[in-house]
């Protein structure tokens, strides 16, 4: 991946004006509304064509205005230590916001907040929802809206998002181009869940069997090689929505897609680590580069999966070749 494709910046807030690029490319008014000193950050990260912006500011304000003229941003709180109102509306953390270009952002925040915003354009978007049916008509994220996901799921996603976007921002060197694609897929991902657990169930014909579909999912990532593949462009691919794809899973396998493909991938690092010298590799690294954006994680999923750590792995690996 060229360097040119990966950016990481961080703005200091010391007032209410270093807020007016809310997210990247925004100009937004932004009115302080009780005294105090005005204090924040904001850490813009571009990935590829996908820009985030992770902020947090202490004060009650006010803002308004576009958050960009192209494209499409979406956006979540965190955490909010008052009420949020976007449009009039009550905002939960968790609950997503879609913003497409030139139209008005209006809120208000009635006490310090965390949020989190992606942008990106419209064709890249729909390109990663062949499978949704109306979700992958550009017309959809051309409509303003307001959704409030389940709270379990929401919460979930909400602290998988923070997980993400915050180690993601360690990192020194950029990744690799199908790292980098992985990576952004899963970001986007995460506020695609959040609007669609906020939809009514959907009822597309089910005219792919569990075990047909089993069986194209695992050629195509076949097909990929050691290349890791994310579940948007699986269902892009077979034309599947999400959930089409997780019923197949669960009732074939009795285990979902998502965790089926992340055992997958533990599975391609776990023969890389067993066969590479520990010296020359980076498990970090390596995890990365198979769709693991967050250390932390991958080490918990790979010690729950394999009854041993990575680098437990790579010791038995020496041990064999000493005995």
């Amino acid at each position: 991946m060229h360097s040119d494709s990966w950016s990481i910046e961080t703005v200091d807030i010391k007032g209410p004006e270093d807020l007016r690029e809310v997210t990247r490319g925004s100009d937004v008014e932004v009115t302080q509304l009780k005294p105090g000193k005005f204090q924040g950050s904001i850490r813009h990260i571009g990935i590829g064509n996908l820009e985030i912006s992770l902020g947090q500011f202490n004060c009650e304000t006010r803002m308004r205005g576009a958050l960009q003229h192209d494209g499409v941003v979406l956006g979540t709180v965190l955490n909010s230590a008052g009420r949020v109102t976007l449009w009039g509306q009550d905002v939960l953390p968790g609950d997503v916001g879609v913003f497409p270009g030139g139209v008005e952002f209006d809120s208000i925040h009635s006490g310090g907040e965390a949020y989190l915003t992606v942008a990106l354009d419209l064709p890249a978007l729909s390109s990663m929802l062949g499978g949704e049916n109306d979700m992958a008509d550009p017309a959809f994220w051309n409509m303003k809206g307001l959704y409030h996901p389940d709270p379990h799921p929401g919460d979930a996603i909400r602290q998988r998002l923070k997980g993400i976007v915050s180690d993601v921002g360690r990192w020194t060197t950029a990744p690799t181009a199908q790292a980098a694609d992985f990576l952004q897929r899963s970001i986007v991902e995460a506020f695609v869940m959040s609007v669609t657990s906020a939809m009514p169930t959907d009822r597309e014909r089910p005219w792919h069997t569990g075990d047909r579909l089993l069986s194209e999912t695992e050629d195509y990532v076949d097909a990929a090689g050691e290349r890791p593949v994310h579940v948007s462009e699986i269902c892009s691919a077979l034309k599947v929505s999400r959930r089409s794809l997780h019923r197949a899973f669960a009732d074939t396998l009795g285990v979902g897609h998502v965790a089926y493909l992340r055992r997958r991938r533990l599975s391609a690092i776990r023969s890389v680590l067993k066969r590479c010298n520990p010296s020359t590799i980076s498990i970090g690294d390596l995890a990365f580069e198979y769709g693991f954006p967050e250390p932390g994680r991958f080490a918990a999923y790979y010690r729950a999966h394999f009854g041993e750590t990575p680098s437990e792995t790579c010791l038995s690996r020496m041990g064999k070749r000493g005995s």
